[in-house]
């Protein structure tokens, strides 16, 4: 009798970093210890009553502050991007990438500001105005575009999925299996071509899965 060899232990995988999220990493931790130096020195009070080379100091750390940040915030965007392309299309990931950079490069660009002492009430009075004149013009858009992304976490489907969606707003009910999850429409598939649901209508709907395409299919197959 042949006598099988014991199995050899499979080694396990580890998953390594890529080179955006160890700057991302680096460059964040940096942010913070930058933030803990300026609560302990006060930069703002050096800038406004200290020295000359003290405002000079104040002013240097301010860029210095902002250069790390702003690098911290382009490797997020980036690893971001490419963590979001595993499950979306690649132009939606770059539209991902983009918000991440934006929301970003403001933040961290207001903290500098802050740092220094610099008045932020008219700014974001402005800002916020801008806001939410932007907001009501793009109400419909960005909720889609959120929807989108609660879809893409919660992954109640995904695409491949044979789905039925149940739902009065988007007249009756809909057949068909998942194409493509984006950021504004989820696109289904049924023997009369592709259909475009918007995300918030899919997101306030009734879900099903539709065993019957299945079934559909694997027959065709099987002929």
């Amino acid at each position: 009798m042949a006598v099988n060899a014991p199995d050899k232990p499979k080694k396990l995988v580890r998953r390594r970093l890529t080179a955006d999220a160890k700057r991302a990493i680096g460059a964040s931790v940096l942010v913070l210890v930058m933030l803990v130096g300026a609560a302990a020195l006060d930069p703002a009070e050096l800038f406004r009553n200290g020295q000359p080379y003290q405002r000079a100091a104040a002013v240097a750390g301010a860029v210095v502050f902002l250069a790390v940040g702003m690098i911290a915030v382009h490797n997020i965007a980036r690893e971001a991007r490419r963590r979001t392309r595993l499950r979306m299309p690649a132009s939606h990931a770059g539209a991902i990438r983009l918000v991440v950079s934006l929301v970003g490069y403001v933040a961290v660009a207001l903290t500098a500001l802050n740092e220094l002492g610099v008045q932020l009430d008219q700014l974001l009075l402005g800002g916020a105005v801008t806001g939410v004149i932007i907001g009501i013009a793009s109400q419909q858009s960005l909720g889609n575009v959120f929807a989108g992304v609660m879809l893409v976490i919660a992954r109640p489907f995904t695409v491949g999925d044979h789905l039925i969606v149940y739902s009065g707003t988007l007249g009756g009910p809909l057949e068909g299996q998942v194409t493509e999850m984006g950021l504004v429409y989820l696109t289904l598939e049924n023997d009369d071509g592709l259909i475009r649901l918007p995300n918030t209508a899919v997101l306030n709907s009734a879900v099903a899965p539709n065993s019957g395409g299945r079934a559909t299919e694997s027959d065709q197959s099987d002929r």
